[in-house]
């Protein structure tokens, strides 16, 4: 839909603009990261580590594990106002949104308003993340819309934020700036409401500081009523003395007085050194300066000057990047990236989750990677992990319940995003509706593989299909119907989620905790007078009789008198797996045949990757841990207690144990589904 010139039509009257010699110094305030809900991984003392190593790992407190744990010190008060324009955007449109900021503090707003200037982030590692966070927080944003703003991954990403936000309880209000006439997403048009329309012709022919002067008049009434400091402006000083001090600060943070500096110590002219002052030319406007920008709005007519002082300006970029701190920098515009890796993402209380995937992936050539150290603040954090994240082609998101509200996730998922990687979610659980608004607006047009509805081991092949690279695929020729399934096996996270609630809405699906009984064929007599206990006592459960046969004979009064624990069916493993994964407990019925079992020792490795709680039930005396496992099966069994009821004494004295443990699972399901 086109938004026509009378959208938004701005007020008559035309506020004067007083500017001062020199712009503000940038503030320096740093906004609180604050996370809604707890992450799993706040109660696990868990690190993980690389695929190859495993160790001990000691219990940690929350604010050594949780990178988004500011550093000791006084938070600033939140600032209500967020602007909202685009990293990328060209001079003209920069010089607007600073002009306009300028205008807004002079309104006494100053402490009011967040531009990611003023908070000086604009080198950090986490200037997506704070972006995004104020987005989720903020009750007004004024977004300065043009086509440069439609084009940024960012600035979309805030948009789908306020969108997703107007229909929480306390909906921020959003302000658009039209800069230029432009076809806005249908999906947007919901914010149209409050609208300054600068695209008009008889605007056109204006400069930046006057357009910024009715963009303000027209908004201030509104805006200002979101303020909560209400600071009077302070202009900073003047210094007409040259420093040096210039040198000692990123070129983004110059001031006006800075690049005067750096211009005189490059011997400009004094004329063209007043063109740039006269504009209010700093730092972060000299950034985006190209040669016709130079030429046109800065009076610089010597091609000999102009070409000179580009090049001076892209080895001043050059310099940033080399810094120490701004490794970021480098590992998004030179690393080289090996496509035969995968980086995984994930709150540590998934941590065995993650193993298994990473030990399938390395089975089929894949080099897994993920997050080794987690630091005390979300900068170490980054910086421990961020290099090896660079280095991968895709990334890989587990969404679980842990995932949804963790900071490791968050920052991660922001991180490689800002990277410019291939990133794709793996749903364990469908947490669509606790997502944080900005892991939405990124993951939910991103594909996803259903791990929660399909077979473990089709989701690999779905993964790996999309991720292998064509060269190393095994074969010339893939059968039609492989092909169809590995595309129908992957959709987007936001589709995927919305179907899957569909589908359960369309069947009046509704949670029921239940216990999935793992046993071996010559168990089933006893399963079954087991699961008569657990029902007796309002337990639910859940049993393959795929492999065995109803039985059944009648005794003396000619009614059946022994059945089978279930009655038979034919459901395929797929069916089974599904039945496991939305069961709340998985009670094993051990013997010598069930630990020699392939069926069953998946369904224990299956249960165990899942956090499913796991309660064995002995049929046979046997050692524990049962020294014929494996030893990854006996690294779960050793976390686990088993039920001895090898004998008909014990089968009597330890049933009530049974129940008691099955029913303590089943209450917290309860009250986690209410």
């Amino acid at each position: 839909m086109r938004m026509s010139n009378r959208d938004g039509q701005v007020g008559q009257h035309v506020h004067a603009v007083e500017i001062p010699m020199e712009p503000s110094k940038a503030n320096q305030d740093e906004i609180g990261d604050e996370h809604p809900g707890k992450s799993g991984s706040q109660l696990c003392g868990e690190t993980c580590l690389s695929d190859s190593t495993e160790a001990k790992v000691e219990p940690t407190p929350a604010s050594k594990t949780d990178p988004a744990m500011a550093k000791p010190g006084k938070k600033k008060p939140r600032k209500p106002i967020f602007l909202s324009s685009s990293p990328k955007s060209q001079f003209l449109e920069r010089q607007f949104v600073c002009e306009m900021v300028r205008e807004l503090k002079e309104n006494n707003i100053a402490e009011d308003i967040w531009f990611d200037r003023d908070e000086r982030n604009l080198t950090s590692v986490t200037w997506l993340s704070e972006r995004l966070e104020i987005a989720e927080r903020c009750r007004a944003a004024i977004c300065v819309l043009s086509k440069d703003y439609l084009q940024s991954p960012p600035t979309i990403y805030e948009l789908r934020i306020l969108l997703e936000r107007q229909a929480s309880h306390n909906p921020p209000k959003v302000f658009l700036v039209l800069l230029e006439e432009l076809d806005l997403p249908e999906q947007f048009q919901g914010l149209t409401e409050s609208c300054v329309n600068l695209a008009v012709p008889g605007l056109k022919s204006l400069s930046a500081p006057e357009m910024a002067a009715i963009a303000v008049g027209s908004l201030i009434a509104e805006v200002e009523q979101f303020a909560v400091v209400r600071s009077p402006y302070r202009a900073p000083p003047r210094n007409d003395s040259f420093t040096c001090d210039y040198k000692k600060e990123s070129v983004c943070y110059w001031t006006i007085h800075d690049l005067q500096s750096w211009l005189f110590d490059l011997g400009m002219k004094e004329f063209y050194r007043q063109n740039f002052a006269e504009l209010f030319v700093d730092g972060y406007l000299m950034m985006s300066l190209i040669d016709r920008d130079i030429k046109d709005h800065l009076g610089v007519g010597n091609g000999a000057v102009r070409k000179k002082l580009i090049k001076d300006i892209s080895a001043l970029q050059d310099k940033e990047q080399h810094k120490e701190k701004n490794w970021h920098l480098r590992a998004r515009n030179g690393q080289r990236l090996k496509p035969d890796q995968v980086y995984f993402i994930y709150d540590p209380a998934d941590v065995r989750l993650a193993q298994n995937l990473k030990r399938d992936l390395k089975s089929r050539g894949f080099l897994a990677l993920s997050h080794d150290k987690l630091g005390q603040s979300r900068e170490e954090f980054l910086r421990n992990n961020g290099p090896v994240l660079a280095t991968c082609k895709t990334v890989v998101v587990l969404m679980t319940e842990a995932a949804c509200s963790s900071p490791f996730v968050f920052h991660e998922v922001l991180f490689a995003d800002w990277l410019g990687k291939s990133v794709m979610t793996l749903m364990f659980k469908n947490v669509w509706s606790k997502l944080r608004p900005s892991l939405k607006a990124i993951l939910g047009e991103r594909m996803a593989v259903d791990f929660e509805r399909q077979m473990y081991n089709e989701g690999i092949d779905v993964l790996e299909h999309h991720i292998k690279p064509t060269k190393s695929m095994i074969g010339v020729v893939l059968e039609q119907d492989f092909l169809n399934r590995m595309d129908e096996g992957l959709r987007p996270l936001s589709v995927m989620a919305s179907l899957e609630a569909a589908t359960l809405g369309h069947v009046g699906h509704t949670v029921d905790p239940c216990v999935y009984i793992s046993y071996q064929w010559d168990a089933q007599n006893k399963v079954a007078e087991i699961r008569r206990i657990l029902e007796a006592n309002d337990i639910r459960c859940f049993a393959d009789s795929s492999s065995t046969v109803s039985q059944s004979h009648k005794g003396g009064n000619g009614t059946n008198s022994v059945r089978n624990s279930v009655e038979a069916t034919d459901q395929s493993p797929a069916d089974l797996q599904r039945s496991l994964k939305s069961s709340t407990a998985l009670a094993c019925v051990v013997t010598p045949s069930y630990l020699q079992s392939e069926i069953c020792v998946k369904d224990l490795a299956l249960a165990d990757s899942l956090d499913k709680p796991i309660v064995p039930v002995l049929l046979r005396f046997v050692s524990w841990p049962p020294e014929m496992s494996t030893p990854s099966l006996k690294k779960i069994w050793a976390c686990t207690t088993p039920v001895d009821l090898s004998n008909d004494k014990l089968f009597k004295q330890n049933a009530p144990v049974l129940v008691d443990r099955l029913n303590k699972h089943l209450v917290r399901a309860y009250k986690e589904v209410r």
